[in-house]
Formats: structure tokens, C-alpha cells, sequence
């Protein structure tokens, strides 16, 4: 039984007690926890009450655990571990195990934004992961009727996917654009490109079967007062045309597709363009599907 003057005591008040007697600065536990300095001051008061003694010596500027503190800390510490880590695998041997189905455009760097968010989830929860790669952005239906649970895709698709009332979206990484051009090509001499610079240019483009790409490029070169030499190739064509650019052409990629790593062409950040990989899923999608999200949402936010 837990005696009478402990049993205000909450987890969340052990949790930050033990934080701040690991960290010794209640403003980067608030920061980490965000909560504000001065309620992590009150938890750790309100504690000290229930207890009957000091917890940490206040001095200016800093703060340090009294003996009262270091003593409580050390005797704690390891029960309190083992007491999560005990309750973790018995939930983790009745907790149901989900398969979530993603999509990923077919270019999408894997091991540098993809792989570590599902490592990460994994840590938290037990799932199972089907992934497939597509450059068919009329597979966008699948989503819609629930074949699959999230789709990463470019930015340049946003326009689309805003008109669709089932779906809903979020910009999991961000970035500017990149001109793949060919290492011959005196614009690759330049550190990095403005869409100015690309005048005079011929642009690679799919034919016909990237509209909302080849709509975005259009009005990028439109806002800057371009109107550059376009040259249509089949998607096929399309996906490879970075191994054999022509000296004046480029090929409009992002930092997030496998192409920016290529020996066979240079990478020119575009300055001022913005683009990057939007998480794509059903607004009504099923619980394990939603914590995925909310979980996606933090990492990405972290990762930036």
C-alpha cells in the first residue's frame, strides 16, 4: 500500500524529477517536455510537499539536488525503469500488431527519410510495414478507397490532393528545387542557380503524364519571366534521363530523390523555389493509420 502522505504524488511529477536530476536545468526539461520552466518549478514543489523535504537546492541561475534528493534519485531510479519496462512488454504481448501500406514516389530517398520514421515507430508500437513504389499518381485512389494507408509524394501534387474531400495531407519534408545538369554544362561551374539562370535552357519534361509537375514548372519559369525550351520525353525516358543529359539541358529534380546522389550529373540548388515530400492519407482513416500520422508529424518536425 502507498502511504498517505505519498499518494498525491503523479508520474508525470517522478518523470521531471528525474529529468531535472539528470539534466540540473528545469528550462531545458520544460523545452524538452514543452511545458514552461515555471510549471516544471511547481511540479517538483508540489512534490517536495508530499514528500516532506527538499528535492533540489535553488540558487541563481542553476539548480542542484540536495542530499535528501541525490539519495531519493538513486534508491528510485532502477525500480522506476524496470516498473516501465515491465509494463511495456506486457502490453506489447496483448497488443495487437497492425500492418500499415505505403506508397512512395518511386524516386523518394528510402534510407534517409523514410526508413529512420519507421525505425522510430517501431521502438513505440508493434507493426508490420508494406511498402511499394509508383510514379502513378492515378494510383492516388487506392488511398481513396483504402487499398493503401499513406502515400509519400511531391509537393507539386498538393494542388491535386487539396480537391479531393477524402484525403487530407501534411508537408513531411521540405526543400527547395534542384537543376540536374549534365557536368559539361557551364551552369554546373556555379555553386548555386537561380531560376534566371536557367533562360536559354531546354527543360526535360514527361509527356503529358505528370500534369501537376509540368503545370508547376510552367508557372515557376512564368513568375520569372522565362519561357524556356521544352523537351517532352515518355515517363519511361523521363525517370533516367539524368544519366545522358545533353550539355544545355536540365532536368528539375528535389532534394529527396535518389538522383541527387549521381555521379553522373552536378546538382544545383534552386535559390528561392520551394517543393519538397508530402505525407498523403485518409481523413478517416482507422486508429492505427491516425497514431502513424501524429507520430510521422513529430519526427518530421524533429528531424528539420
Amino acid at each position: 500500500m502507498i502511504s498517505y502522505e505519498m499518494q498525491d504524488l503523479t508520474l508525470q511529477q517522478i518523470d521531471i524529477f528525474f529529468r531535472c536530476a539528470e539534466q540540473m536545468n528545469f528550462t531545458k526539461v520544460a523545452q524538452s517536455l514543452n511545458i514552461t520552466a515555471s510549471m516544471v518549478s511547481k511540479k517538483i514543489a508540489a512534490m517536495e510537499a508530499s514528500l516532506g523535504f527538499a528535492l533540489f537546492k535553488r540558487e541563481k541561475n542553476r539548480v542542484s539536488l540536495t542530499p535528501e534528493g541525490e539519495a531519493l534519485y538513486a534508491a528510485w531510479r532502477q525500480p522506476v525503469k524496470n516498473m516501465v519496462k515491465q509494463a511495456r512488454e506486457i502490453k506489447g504481448r496483448t497488443a495487437k500488431s497492425y500492418t500499415l501500406r505505403f506508397a512512395l514516389w518511386g524516386a523518394t530517398n528510402l534510407e534517409r527519410f523514410f526508413v529512420p520514421l519507421l525505425t522510430a515507430f517501431s521502438d513505440e508500437v508493434e507493426t508490420l510495414f508494406q511498402v511499394q513504389m509508383w510514379d502513378d499518381l492515378s494510383r492516388i485512389e487506392d488511398l481513396i478507397s483504402g487499398k493503401l494507408d499513406i502515400a509519400f509524394i511531391p509537393r507539386f501534387t498538393e494542388r491535386g490532393i487539396r480537391e479531393m474531400k477524402e484525403l487530407d495531407y501534411f508537408l513531411a519534408q521540405a526543400s527547395p528545387l534542384y537543376a540536374a545538369v549534365a557536368q559539361e554544362n557551364p551552369l554546373s561551374r556555379k555553386i548555386n542557380l537561380t531560376v534566371r539562370d536557367l533562360a536559354g535552357s531546354c527543360i526535360i519534361l514527361p509527356d503529358n503524364e505528370i500534369p501537376w509537375y509540368t503545370d508547376m514548372l510552367l508557372e515557376l519559369f512564368a513568375s520569372n519571366g522565362i519561357s524556356p525550351a521544352i523537351k517532352k520525353v515518355p515517363m519511361e525516358v523521363f525517370k533516367t534521363c539524368y544519366l545522358s543529359l545533353q550539355s544545355g539541358d536540365v532536368q528539375i529534380t528535389d532534394k529527396y530523390f535518389h538522383a541527387f546522389f549521381s555521379s553522373a550529373v552536378e546538382h544545383r540548388e534552386l535559390v528561392g523555389t520551394q517543393s519538397g515530400l508530402l505525407m498523403v492519407y485518409r481523413k478517416e482513416a482507422l486508429p492505427h493509420v491516425r497514431r502513424f500520422v501524429e507520430f510521422a508529424r513529430i519526427f518530421y518536425k524533429e528531424l528539420r
